[in-house]
């Protein structure tokens, strides 16, 4: 079995995590875990809910010069399909057809020091994506808005977003915010 990435080296079985047998790439550092064993070793799991995914600096995140490489199935020989982890993670992981999944050096310890790698097969799902894409979306309309109000504006008016969130007067504020403003007279 070929490592998808590099010069395609062959694969060295390893236990990734105890009962968690997984294929190293010994080029690259990345992982191929194969869906029969990820799925016995998650059974064996305790259910452990994830933590909460805090953003990341950029320079935390695993940086593989295999990323936008097109990855084949070490196993089917197919497109590996690519899934945005998001959640403060910039990085993406493949995916095959058999359920198989491909880790660049890096992503499975990210995914750990997070509390993720055994909930691993939710990113897969829709409502992850969903979520994901739902940030992101989120994430470039913050920035046009600092870009348009300033970033100045932008955070005196995200404060005052904030403070009025809850305030029982807060269709009143709202209210004051909507209105006109009025000129002052003009001294004599």
């Amino acid at each position: 079995m070929r490592s998808p990435v590099g010069h395609h080296p062959r694969l060295e079985r390893i236990e990734l995590e105890q009962g968690l047998i997984a294929y190293r790439c010994p080029e690259s550092g990345g992982h191929w875990i194969r869906a029969e064993h990820y799925w016995k070793w998650h059974s064996t799991r305790k259910d452990t809910p994830p933590a909460s995914t805090p953003a990341l600096d950029e320079e935390n995140h695993p940086v593989s010069e295999y990323d936008d490489a097109v990855k084949l199935c070490p196993d089917s020989g197919t497109v590996l399909t690519r899934y945005r982890v998001g959640h403060g993670h910039a990085f993406r992981i493949d995916r095959s057809t058999t359920g198989s999944i491909w880790l660049d050096g890096g992503e499975w310890e990210a995914l750990k020091a997070e509390n993720l790698h055994h909930t691993l097969h939710l990113i897969f799902g829709a409502p992850w994506q969903k979520a994901v894409r739902d940030q992101a979306r989120d994430e470039t309309h913050r920035l046009q808005l600092i870009q348009r109000l300033g970033p100045d504006l932008h955070a005196r008016l995200e404060a005052l977003h904030q403070e009025l969130a809850h305030h029982p007067e807060r269709a009143a504020a709202l209210a004051l915010l909507n209105s006109p403003l009025k000129h002052e007279p003009l001294p004599e």
